[in-house]
């Protein structure tokens, strides 16, 4: 298993290591609180110590590859949308606009998110 940072540091450099404008702590911030919202609908093993419901995700945070896989899409919006505001904010410099708006990347944020305990939920097979 990967932690979060890991795996964000992937992104940033194997998967997107030229489309990325934040900078690297925006991008695992927004990671953690991804994987914090995920957590809020499937639990996530944390090994800090703590018992469930209140674990400590962190950058430390380890999670396997079918937890990133549900995690994956809704942070990669999240990076989106933050693009977005820091491109949005930087209009009155003169800088030219790209990608989508702010509010198009929200749109696409709430059905993600309202679709998490669908795309969270898991019931071990238990045979007799």
């Amino acid at each position: 298993m990967d932690t979060i940072a890991s795996l964000v540091d992937n992104y940033l450099t194997v998967e997107r290591p030229v489309s990325v404008l934040l900078d690297p702590a925006t991008v695992l911030a927004q990671a953690v609180v991804a994987s914090k919202f995920y957590a809020g609908f499937a639990e996530l093993v944390v090994n800090d110590g703590t018992e469930p419901p209140f674990p400590a995700i962190t950058e430390n945070t380890e999670l396997s590859n079918s937890e990133w896989s549900v995690i994956k899409p809704l942070f990669v919006l999240y990076i989106e949308r933050e693009s977005a505001i820091h491109q949005e904010a930087s209009r009155g410099l003169g800088l030219d606009v790209f990608g989508r708006s702010t509010s198009e990347i929200a749109q696409d944020i709430a059905n993600l998110e309202l679709n998490m305990p669908l795309n969270a939920f898991y019931q071990p097979i238990v045979t007799v």
